[in-house]
């Protein structure tokens, strides 16, 4: 007797057009699958690692809410034993003396002078040269702009020169633009000795942080000096691994996951497609083993192995194309954010899991032909030999349904989502019906009246059919929909940036303003109103789970610029004024984890405090990663006292450009940023830019995967009328004719499946417009571009598909087809 396994691999490879298009399902499945988690995976430790080189080996950092402050003042941590090491920093901004026609904005550059470059409490992975404390740190796009090497000299306006001694990566620290046109709004970034840029500025023992290390948990040694800087400008706070200010990219994941449960359902259909069809095929073959006294249990294993093995086979080879296009999106994923960052393929665990669920899931989506195997009636299916029939109960019952859950189109709730898709599947016979009947006589004049047959044979196999089509109208709907909320979601930011930024303009100082510098700004003829902007960083806080946490506080008030908003905004400032309380941006509020009304800890520079959170408030300000506190209360119970920014709004007719370079020469000694709302709105909607193009790739892949499943079912369909065309050649239709048949079968199930995809992603994405969570960020916009795309890729492939099949049903031998009818 043959081992089953033998005989499991000769039943899958018995046809082998049929095993190679399922098995090609499986492995851009798996690979899909896999190249998702692997980006998961290794963008979250990209993003990590350069939180975890910021943070360094510190523990403590001491800061001002001032300009500076003395090296006296933290004299008593330098010399406490309970510190292991420190590290003594300055910053000043200052300009790059270049050859050549650069603005005062494009040279700006921030040194920061620190007393050990090597220092472990300092994470810079260098690239060419040393950390010898002797000349100039620079990141390696800074050092390509400027085209300087390891020895070079770099001069500084006003202050001096000195050779750069290392090349470093990139880290926050160093954050530089890469091109001019970036340098516009962004200041460069430069390390220098600490002695050196002293001796520089003449600002001796002035500092502007000190961090430290301590040997134990340190709590004590922190709360002491929280104790002894509470009165003075000077506060301590816990370095915290936390760069959600700068790093909005919780999106990404659930992009990830969302094209991999994408790519693995419509792999599955494969499969289920595949074994069911085998199944019914197979039937009387099942019912004569039952005669000769195999179990239930002895079809259903025979199924499952066959299973089993394709998802081997599958696996194996789709998971090392998974780490391949894994690495290939890393690369343009990475190549979206606005500087040069570094990763690592994390693809050890990612590869793991790709592997159980490569195995796994043929085998859920198989469950039902599984059982339906082992169900065989011996002497039903014997009398009936391969006959199937279908029920027009089973399409009203199933339009029915379909049509109550298309009525969650009103209902304003995540699972309305699911609910128009499993309703889009329910009603495609009836839309495979009709556009059958629309596009027949389109069909007959390209293929005459092999065209006419094409949109009748559909109805033979129409829940089949149907199927194939709306797994391809899923994916399209789901890509358009995310295509759309990227191409609209710039226009979302647009608006919130505008009505939250508070100005036209910001201007970041490294001193507080004076009140000469206000009354300068004030006499600008392009500057109708100045407003101080108070923000309190960085300010440590702990979540509902007690995690660590960093981000800024404003302070507001009615009478003041718009930071946020919220439809009882005035009611909110009153609640404000009554008590020190915060308000929370949406994201800040939900990596809390609590309730409005709970309290929160949270390291003001007066001590540890519990406010409470009265609300949750929308504003752009970090992406909603921020907090919200009357200006009384932050100034006096808080413990902040002064404002490093100004927020200029500009009479009519009047840019920023225009007013920029201004800035910077008449405060040219203590101004270090200019950014207008134009420059916020470009850096926020860059990213989105980039994510399109991806959103198309996927789109076509998608497309491409599902076209794999009309191939498959064109394939079966053309198996199961052997007969069929055999008698349809004996009566003289040529193989030309044949071919032209299957074509017109395979161009309306992929004109189907992009019009119901069209269709359902336009329902869905204005289900998305009229959210009350989303509806006044995604605004109803169709995105034609992509329609295009998904009409050309579905029809070009789902011909090419069509076309695979077209060759086999032409090959089918007369003689024998009749026979074996």
């Amino acid at each position: 007797m043959l081992n089953m396994w033998r005989i499991s691999w000769r039943n899958i490879t018995q046809n082998k057009k049929r095993f190679f298009i399922s098995l090609l399902g499986i492995i851009l499945g798996i690979s899909f699958v896999t190249s998702m988690l692997i980006a998961d995976k290794t963008t979250n430790d990209v993003f990590n690692y350069y939180e975890q080189m910021y943070v360094a080996n510190a523990d403590y950092w001491v800061l001002s809410d001032g300009y500076t402050y003395s090296e006296d003042v933290v004299s008593s941590i330098l010399t406490s034993p309970a510190v292991t090491e420190t590290l003594l920093a300055l910053d000043k901004q200052a300009f790059f003396e270049l050859e050549g026609d650069k603005s005062p904005n494009q040279r700006s550059v921030r040194i920061t002078g620190v007393s050990d470059q090597n220092s472990s409490l300092l994470k810079l992975p260098v690239i060419e040269g040393t950390l010898d404390n002797e000349g100039l740190v620079i990141p390696d796009v800074v050092a390509n702009l400027l085209n300087k090497k390891v020895g070079d000299t770099i001069r500084f306006a006003d202050l001096g020169e000195a050779k750069v001694s290392a090349i470093v990566e990139y880290t926050q620290l160093l954050a530089s633009p890469g091109d001019w046109e970036a340098a516009e709004s962004t200041s460069f970034r430069v390390m220098a000795p600490l002695d050196l840029l002293r001796e520089w500025t003449g600002m001796d023992n002035e500092l502007s942080y000190v961090r430290f290390q301590t040997n134990g948990d340190g709590h004590k040694l922190f709360h002491s000096l929280q104790e002894e800087f509470r009165h003075s400008n000077v506060y301590i706070q816990p370095v915290v691994a936390d760069d959600r200010q700068s790093n909005d990219i919780g999106g990404l994941y659930t992009f990830f996951y969302l094209i991999a449960g994408l790519s693995m359902f419509i792999s599955g259909f494969i499969v289920f497609n595949m074994i069911y069809t085998s199944v019914m095929e197979r039937k009387k073959e099942f019912a004569i083993m039952k005669s000769f006294g195999y179990l239930q249990s002895s079809v259903s294993r025979l199924i499952f192995i066959e299973v089993i093995l394709l998802a081997l086979v599958g696996t194996a080879i789709g998971v090392p194309i998974g780490i391949w296009l894994g690495d290939m999106f890393m690369q343009a994923l990475l190549a979206v954010f606005e500087f040069d960052m570094v990763y690592t393929l994390n693809w050890k665990i990612p590869t793991l899991t790709a592997v159980v669920i490569g195995i796994l899931f043929p085998v859920v989506f198989s469950l039902f032909p599984i059982y339906n195997a082992g169900k065989t009636s011996v002497l039903l299916t014997l009398k009936m030999a391969n006959q199937t029939y279908s029920s027009t109960r089973q399409y009203i019952l199933r339009a029915v349904v379909g049509v109550g859950l298309l009525s969650f189109v009103f209902i304003d709730h995540p699972v309305s989502y699911l609910a128009i898709l499993i309703s889009v599947i329910l009603l495609f016979p009836l839309l495979l019906l009709g556009l059958s009947m629309i596009l027949k006589p389109i069909l007959k004049i390209f293929f005459g009246y092999s065209g006419s047959l094409a949109a009748r044979s559909l109805t033979q196999q129409l829940n089949r059919n149907a199927n194939t089509s709306a797994i391809l109208a899923v994916g399209i709907a789901v890509i358009l929909l995310l295509s759309a909320v990227i191409e609209t979601a710039p226009e979302g930011y647009e608006n919130e940036i505008r009505n939250t930024y508070g100005g036209d303009l910001r201007v970041t100082s490294e001193a507080p303003w004076s009140n000469e510098d206000i009354v300068t700004l004030q006499s600008y003829e392009s500057v109708s109103n100045v407003e101080p902007l108070t923000e309190a960083k960085p300010i440590t806080w702990e979540t509902i789970d007690g995690k660590k946490r960093q981000f800024s506080i404003f302070a507001v008030d009615k009478r003041g610029p718009t930071l946020f908003e919220d439809p009882e905004k005035d009611e909110l400032y009153e609640e404000l004024k009554k008590e020190p309380s915060i308000l929370l941006g949406k994201r800040a509020f939900d990596e809390w984890g609590g309730d409005v009304g709970d309290y929160v800890y949270i390291n003001a520079p007066s001590g540890v405090q519990q406010l409470k959170v009265i609300d949750v408030v929308n504003t752009s300000h970090y992406s909603g990663y921020v907090a919200f506190m009357d200006e009384n209360h932050l100034n006096n119970e808080f413990g902040w006292a002064n404002s490093f920014d100004m927020l200029l709004t500009l009479n009519d007719g009047y840019t920023g450009e225009q007013l920029r370079n201004q800035l910077w020469i008449d405060f040219s000694k203590h101004l270090s940023k200019v950014e207008t709302v134009e420059d916020e709105i470009k850096s926020t909607t860059s990213a989105l830019s980039g994510m399109n193009e991806l959103i198309l790739i996927m789109l076509v892949l998608i497309v491409g995967l599902a076209s794999i499943g009309t191939a498959n079912t064109l394939l079966m369909n053309t198996l199961e009328r052997t007969s069929e065309i055999g008698t349809m050649r004996a009566l003289g239709f040529t193989k030309q004719q044949v071919r032209k048949m299957i074509i017109g079968e395979g161009l309306l199930i992929g004109l189907s499946g992009v019009i119901g995809g069209t269709v359902s992603g336009v329902i869905l994405l204005y289900v998305t417009s009229q959210s009350k969570l989303l509806g006044g960020f995604i605004s109803f916009q169709i995105p034609l571009g992509n329609i295009i795309l998904a009409l050309i890729a579905g029809v070009s492939l789902s011909l090419f598909a069509s076309w695979i099949s077209s060759t086999s049903a032409s090959k089918i031998n007369i003689i024998s087809s009749l026979k074996e009818g």
